[in-house]
């Protein structure tokens, strides 16, 4: 029994210390910096969302959105904002740098945060909401809108113990505010006014705003966070390239690229200006967020590997092939979702490595099958004017009584005997052709002669 005893006091011992010990290599040891720029679309939403989560499953004390957004579309602020309050570890909003901006759905955002601060000269509201080209909306559906955005904002000011009547102004009279006035509100519409990094950390390990409120994530009290390492969760190469369509002018562009692109490959086939136009339409669609960003990489993948196809039986002289490429580029890039705090290579859900790979051995593949054809093509028999088959040799393929096949000059043909009928195999000679019908006998047979005049040319 007392061994029992000493083994199970061992047990217990041994889970304790491998507890802490675990616990110990899970401690964070640096803060995320997430940036947030340009308009808010869907490429911005899901890098939020993946930052995140990086973050906390690389064991950061805490995430830093550093904001310069003028806004943007509502359902990628939407899925930005459930990122946010979802988020495992306290989220930190500024709005940064100097001079920057947290303008309509960027104003959500920022006073989303566990602790929202802004750099000197910088700006936050006009939050009203309107159509995808800035128009004001119909009366009814303007009213319901607005009345669903500004419960929300209010409800995320009040989480927070900010202003909420500021915010709920924001949405519904277009309110905004430079820093220092969010600051000195009562209550204050954001929490901190800080220049760097350093004054805004300081300010958050105080624990409490200027006025008492506390800074809490999840109920608790936030760790302290000066001294920690910063390392950024970069938005990897294909997000960066694709959130740049986001801008609505170059969405513009590249429909009427793509638009004139496809017609003139209808009125004059040319295979550049159609590859070029379809690949500037999807591209337009994604950027205009009219296509979802993974179904729209799954669309420029199919025509990359339609252009492959199309090169095999085309004279594009390489031309499809070259835009296949492109569109396996892009196609790929779109489904590339991952990020990883401070490197620049970022881990991605479809590795590049494996891309590349693919796209080597397509090409590889379609190189190979192209030279097979052309090879196949070189073999294959010039074909012999019709008038030239009188007097040539033909065999027999079926029996021929009087009618059957003959094959001459590396065609087959119908053909007529004039005589007794004729076995399979048989060697003939051709007399005369009649239409697409061959006129033979056995070769060694001394026959009618070939008579020129009756021949027709195709």
């Amino acid at each position: 029994m007392v061994a029992l005893r000493r083994v199970a006091a061992l047990l217990a011992l041994s889970t304790g210390l491998l507890s802490l010990a675990t616990h110990a290599a899970g401690a964070g040891d640096h803060i995320a910096r997430i940036r947030l720029t340009g308009v808010i679309d869907q490429v911005n939403a899901a890098y939020i969302g993946e930052a995140l989560k990086s973050a906390a499953d690389n064991h950061a004390v805490a995430a830093i959105i550093q904001i310069d957004s003028p806004g943007g579309e509502l359902t990628s602020m939407d899925n930005m904002l459930q990122a946010i309050l979802a988020s495992p570890i306290p989220v930190i909003t500024w709005v940064a740098p100097e001079g920057a901006g947290a303008g309509s759905a960027a104003t959500f955002i920022t006073l989303a945060g566990d602790v929202a601060a802004m750099a000197p000269s910088t700006s936050i509201g006009a939050a009203a909401v309107v159509g995808s080209g800035g128009e004001d909306l119909p009366t009814t559906e303007a009213t319901k809108v607005t009345n669903f955005y500004a419960s929300k904002i209010r409800q995320l000011a009040t989480t927070h113990d900010r202003n909420a009547d500021w915010a709920e102004s924001a949405v519904r009279k277009a309110a905004s505010l430079g820093a220092a006035e969010a600051v000195d509100m009562k209550p204050p519409v954001v929490d901190i006014l800080a220049s760097t990094e350093t004054e805004l950390l300081a300010a958050v390990d105080k624990g409490t705003r200027a006025d008492g409120h506390a800074y809490t994530h999840d109920g608790q009290p936030l760790p302290k966070l000066s001294g920690l390492a910063i390392s950024d969760a970069n938005m990897n190469p294909g997000q960066g390239l694709l959130h740049l369509l986001s801008d609505p002018n170059l969405a513009f562009i590249l429909f009427t690229i793509g638009f004139y692109g496809i017609l003139a490959e209808l009125f004059h086939p040319n295979y550049v200006s159609g590859t070029l136009g379809a690949i500037a339409i999807v591209l337009a669609f994604i950027g205009s967020n009219s296509l979802p960003l993974n179904l729209g990489g799954l669309i420029l993948i199919v025509i990359g590997i339609g252009l492959f196809v199309l090169d095999l039986h085309l004279p594009s002289h390489g031309l499809l092939t070259l835009g296949g490429v492109v569109c396996f580029i892009l196609g790929a890039s779109a489904l590339w979702t991952g990020v990883a705090p401070g490197v620049e290579s970022i881990q991605v859900q479809v590795s590049p490595f494996l891309i590349g790979l693919i796209l080597a051995l397509t090409l590889l593949y379609f190189y190979g099958l192209i030279r097979a054809l052309m090879r196949m093509r070189s073999q294959v028999a010039i074909p012999v004017p019709i008038r030239g088959l009188v007097g040539a040799n033909a065999v027999a393929q079926t029996i021929i009584a009087p009618t059957g096949i003959a094959y001459a000059a590396g065609e087959t043909w119908s053909a007529r005997s004039q005589g007794e009928p004729i076995a399979q195999g048989t060697p003939l000679r051709v007399l005369q052709v009649k239409g697409l019908e061959l006129l033979v006998e056995p070769a060694g047979a001394a026959g009618l002669p070939a008579i020129q005049g009756d021949t027709n040319v195709r």
